[in-house]
């Protein structure tokens, strides 16, 4: 089962126990999930602990601008704040975007990947995730194993750590289907080299307890 399974199987998984204790908002504006708390609703990012990408954003090129991001928004702009596109090889020329896709053999395919592929770009703070999830008024995170916490505000006002992950950010040439062989992409995504401290609050109630949360 692949990661991206996993990791919507417990998306699914929270939102039922939520769901069951009649906390579980009707809408959640684009987000993995929500809470009713004091007839509020508020929004919440899910992980699971074999998917712990953050703010996956996919890439092209083309001989006239080089790299560039497939949709600009909110989320690109904050990687361009930190310069992420100077990390990838100027000299390398993608061939997923300069020959037919019915050229493109595996021995490209593999030489794409080897080119692009680079882990451990140091992200100068937490702002980048916290910025990126208070655009989506997401305020609150679940992370299988870990526990629940707050993100960049604890808006609700529960009473629950900080979710404070050391950041890198690592492009990756993505698979998305082994046929055709060209079906690939490039993506830059942020992901949590050290993992913060286990939450004494848990929806799942494995590491600790229920939140205090009150509809």
């Amino acid at each position: 089962m692949s990661n991206i399974n996993k990791g919507m199987i417990y998306e699914d998984y929270i939102r039922k126990i939520l769901k069951r204790r009649k906390l579980l908002p009707q809408e959640v504006g684009g987000n993995d999930a929500g809470f009713i708390h004091h007839g509020e609703a508020y929004y919440l990012e899910v992980k699971n602990k074999t998917a712990p990408d953050f703010g996956q954003k996919r890439l092209k090129w083309n001989e006239e601008e080089g790299w560039y991001w497939a949709k600009e928004d909110i989320v690109t702009g904050l990687y361009d704040r930190y310069k992420i596109l100077n990390d990838i090889n100027p000299k390398f020329i993608p061939k997923r975007h300069s020959i037919l896709e019915e050229e493109i053999t595996l021995k490209d395919k593999i030489y794409n990947q080897k080119q692009f592929e680079k882990g451990g770009i140091k992200l100068g703070d937490l702002d980048i995730l916290y910025e990126y999830y208070a655009r989506k008024e997401c305020y609150y995170i679940q992370v299988e194993g870990l526990g629940f916490f707050y993100l960049a505000r604890d808006v609700a006002n529960l009473q629950v750590p900080q979710f404070c992950p050391v950041l890198m950010a690592r492009l990756r040439a993505k698979t998305h289907h082994s046929r055709p062989i060209y079906a690939y992409s490039f993506f830059v995504v942020i992901q949590t080299k050290k993992k913060p401290e286990k939450s004494p609050f848990d929806l799942e109630e494995k590491v600790g307890l229920f939140p205090p949360i009150k509809p």
